[in-house]
C-alpha cells in the first residue's frame, strides 16, 4: 500500500500534477532514470542471448566466440577473444605455468572490423589511432 501511495504522489496525468517545481523535477528525473534502466536491461538481455549462441567449439574464421592470436610489431603476440559486448577488457588466464593476457573485443571493434576477412597467415595494414601498423593473424581457435 505504501508503494502505491508513493507512486500516486509522483503521477502526472490530466488531473494530477505535483505542486512544486522540485516535485516536478523529481518526477522528470525519475522518468528518465526508469527509461535509461529499461533500455540498459534490454541491451543486457540481448547480450545474454548472444552469449548463449557462442558455444564452446573451435572456430576457423574471425567470428563471435573465436580466440585470435595476432602478431603486432610493437608488442608480443596479442590474444583476443571475440565475445558479444566485448569492451577491450584485459583478462589474465593461467594454464599451468603459462600466463596469458587476453583482450575481450566485439566484432564491432575497429581492430576486428579491419581484420574480419583475414585467414591465418594473412598480414593486414590497419589503422590504430593515428598510425598505420601491420598485423598478422597468426591463429584462430
Amino acid at each position: 500500500k505504501g508503494q502505491q501511495t508513493a507512486r500516486s504522489g509522483t503521477r502526472v496525468d490530466g488531473t494530477h500534477r505535483p505542486a512544486t517545481r522540485g516535485e516536478r523535477g523529481a518526477v522528470t528525473a525519475q522518468g528518465y532514470l526508469a527509461l535509461g534502466l529499461g533500455k540498459r536491461a534490454g541491451e543486457l538481455e540481448e547480450q545474454l542471448q548472444l552469449m548463449d549462441q557462442v558455444g564452446f567449439d573451435a572456430r576457423s574464421e574471425v567470428v563471435t566466440g573465436a580466440l585470435l592470436r595476432l602478431g603486432m610489431p610493437r608488442a608480443e603476440h596479442r590474444w583476443v577473444a571475440l565475445l558479444p559486448g566485448g569492451d577491450a577488457t584485459w583478462l589474465q588466464v593461467e594454464d599451468g605455468s603459462l600466463m596469458l593476457r587476453v583482450q575481450v573485443l566485439s566484432l564491432r571493434s575497429p581492430l576486428i572490423h579491419q581484420i574480419r576477412d583475414c585467414e591465418p597467415g594473412d598480414v593486414e595494414e590497419i589503422s590504430i589511432g593515428d598510425r598505420i601498423e601491420e598485423v598478422e593473424l597468426l591463429d584462430i581457435h
